[in-house]
C-alpha cells in the first residue's frame, strides 16, 4: 500500500474523561429537543424510539468508529478511514461533506444562544437594530448576529489554546448539563412511587398508525444519536488513542441513552399535557422541572441549555477543524490551512476560518439548509461504513485491537439498521420537506464535484504529506 501522509506532529493531549466528554457534546448535548417527539409519536412510541435507535442505529455507528479508530488511529480519522480504504477520491468527498456539515450544524449553536439571550438582553432578537439586510432579510447583520459572533470568539480562542484544555472543559459543561436533568428524574421517580400513574395514556397520537408514529419521531431521536465519528479526527491527539476510544465510546453510549430515557420518564410521568399531547413542545423540559420541584429546578434546566451549546459548539469546532488540516497538508485546501500554531500545536488557522464562514451563515435564515444536512450527515456515515467493509477484505492482515464481531458478515450487519433508516428519512424528507431533499443532493453532488475539481485546481501535482505508518502491519492481500 502507499504510504499515507500528513503534516502535523501532535501531543497525545487528549485521556479517556476529556475524550468523555468531547463525545457526550459531539453526539448529544443533552436531552434538549426531545419534547417534540412526544408530539409527534406519541408517549409510548417516544420511549419505543429511545430504546430502539441506541441499539439499531447508535450502537452499530459506535462499533464501526471503534473498529477503523483502533486500526488507523491517525489524525483526521474518518478522512484517512475513506481514504485508504476507497481512494484518494472518497476521502477527499468525506472530507468535503463533513466540512459542510460543519458549516451547518456547528453555525447553528451561535444562533439558538443568540435566541436565549434575546430573551434577557433587550434589543438583541433577531431583526431588531439591522444594520444591513439583503434577500428580504435572508441574509441580514443585526444585534442579534453580533451576539452569535461574541459567542463564538472566547470558543475560538479556547480551541486554539489546545485539545486538553477543549476536553476538560467539556467534562465541567457536561456535568453542568446533566446535573438538572438528574434532579428532574429524581423527582420524577419519586412523584411516580408517591402518586402512581398510566406512563403512556396514549401508545400513538390519537387516529396514528404504529408505523406512521414510529416514523414521524424517527428523525428527531438519530439526530440525537449521531457524530460518535467526530472526535475521530482527533485520534493523533488521544492519548493511547486505539485504547482509549473505544472506552470512551462504550462508556458514551449508555450515559446518552440514560440520559435521554430516565428525563423522559420522569417526564412523562410528570401529568404536564396529559390528555393533550400534541401540545409538547421545545422547553417543556423545563416547565415539567418546575411542575415537580419548582422555579428554581425550571431556571437550572434553562441555564443547562444554554451551557449546552458552548459545549456543542466547542467540541463540533474543535474536530471539524482538524478536517481542513489534513486536506490542506493533502494538498486539496490551501497549503496556509494545513500550518499549526507554533506554541500551542493547533489548527489555529482552520479554527478562524471555520469561525469566519460560521460567522456568515449566523447571518442567515437557514433552516432548511439544517433540515438538508440530515441527508448529508446519513450519506457521510454510509460511506464509512463502505470503508469498513472494504478495509476487511483489502487489508486482512491489518492490526484491529478492537475487531466488530460476527467475523466477515459482522460490518455487513451492522450497515442493515443504518441503511434502511437512511433509506426511510431520505423517502419521507422527500415526501415532507422536498426543498430539503434536494438541497441534501445537491450538497451531496457538490462534495462528489470537488474533488476533479480541487484535484486540477488545487493539489495539482503536490504530493500528499507524510504520515507514519512504520507500527502498522498493512499488507493488501494478494
Amino acid at each position: 500500500m502507499a504510504e499515507v501522509r500528513t503534516a502535523a506532529v501532535v501531543s497525545r493531549q487528549l485521556r479517556l474523561l476529556p475524550l468523555v466528554g468531547v463525545l457526550f457534546f459531539s453526539v448529544s448535548g443533552g436531552p434538549y429537543g426531545l419534547e417534540e417527539t412526544i408530539s409527534s409519536s406519541g408517549p409510548g412510541m417516544t420511549m419505543v424510539l429511545l430504546l430502539v435507535v441506541p441499539l439499531v442505529f447508535g450502537l452499530p455507528c459506535a462499533l464501526m468508529v471503534a473498529e477503523l479508530g483502533s486500526a488507523l488511529p491517525l489524525e483526521g480519522g474518518y478522512y484517512y478511514w475513506c481514504k485508504v480504504a476507497l481512494g484518494q477520491g472518497a476521502g477527499v468527498v468525506q472530507g468535503i461533506w463533513n466540512w459542510l456539515l460543519t458549516f451547518l450544524d456547528t453555525a447553528l449553536y451561535p444562533i439558538v444562544f443568540a435566541d436565549y439571550m434575546a430573551q434577557w438582553i433587550p434589543g438583541t432578537r433577531r431583526g431588531e437594530h439591522v444594520w444591513f439586510s439583503f434577500f428580504g432579510g435572508a441574509f441580514s447583520a443585526d444585534t442579534h448576529w453580533l451576539v452569535a459572533v461574541a459567542f463564538m470568539v472566547p470558543l475560538a480562542w479556547l480551541n486554539v489554546r489546545g485539545t486538553r484544555l477543549v476536553g476538560e472543559t467539556s467534562v465541567a459543561l457536561m456535568v453542568v448539563v446533566l446535573a438538572p436533568f438528574a434532579v428532574l428524574t429524581l423527582y420524577g421517580l419519586v412523584q411516580l412511587l408517591r402518586y402512581p400513574v398510566e406512563l403512556f395514556p396514549t401508545f400513538t397520537l390519537p387516529g396514528q398508525h404504529v408505523g406512521a408514529a414510529f416514523g414521524a419521531g424517527l428523525g428527531v431521536v438519530i439526530w440525537n444519536y449521531i457524530g460518535w465519528e467526530s472526535p475521530s479526527t482527533l485520534l493523533g491527539e488521544i492519548d493511547r488513542p486505539q485504547r482509549t476510544y473505544l472506552r470512551a465510546l462504550m462508556l458514551s453510549l449508555p450515559l446518552i441513552t440514560l440520559s435521554y430515557v430516565l428525563p423522559m420518564l420522569a417526564t412523562l410521568g410528570s401529568g404536564l399535557h396529559r390528555g393533550h399531547e400534541t401540545a409538547w413542545e421545545d422547553g417543556d423540559f423545563a416547565s415539567v422541572g418546575r411542575l415537580l420541584a419548582g422555579h428554581w429546578l425550571f431556571v437550572l434546566i434553562v441555564i443547562g441549555a444554554v451551557v449546552s451549546q458552548v459545549g456543542l459548539f466547542s467540541s463540533l469546532l474543535m474536530s471539524g477543524a482538524r478536517v481542513p488540516r489534513v486536506m490542506a497538508a493533502d494538498g486539496y485546501l490551501p497549503d496556509w490551512l494545513a500550518h499549526d500554531h507554533p506554541r500551542y500545536g493547533t489548527p489555529a488557522r482552520a479554527i478562524v476560518v471555520s469561525c469566519v464562514i460560521f460567522a456568515i451563515f449566523c447571518m442567515m435564515d437557514f433552516s432548511a439548509l439544517v433540515d438538508a444536512d440530515v441527508i448529508l450527515n446519513l450519506a457521510c456515515l454510509l460511506m464509512q461504513f463502505v470503508a469498513l467493509i472494504v478495509m476487511r477484505r483489502r487489508f486482512p492482515a491489518l492490526r484491529r485491537p478492537y475487531r466488530v464481531p460476527g467475523g466477515a458478515a459482522g460490518p455487513w450487519l451492522l450497515l442493515a439498521g443504518p441503511a434502511v433508516f437512511t433509506v426511510w428519512l431520505s423517502w419521507s424528507t422527500f415526501d415532507e420537506e422536498p426543498a430539503a431533499f434536494w438541497i441534501g443532493l445537491v450538497m451531496l453532488l457538490l462534495g462528489w464535484a470537488s474533488y476533479p475539481a480541487t484535484r486540477r485546481w488545487v493539489k495539482r501535482e503536490r504530493p500528499d504529506a507524510d504520515v507514519d505508518l512504520s507500527a502498522l502491519e498493512v499488507t493488501p492481500r494478494g
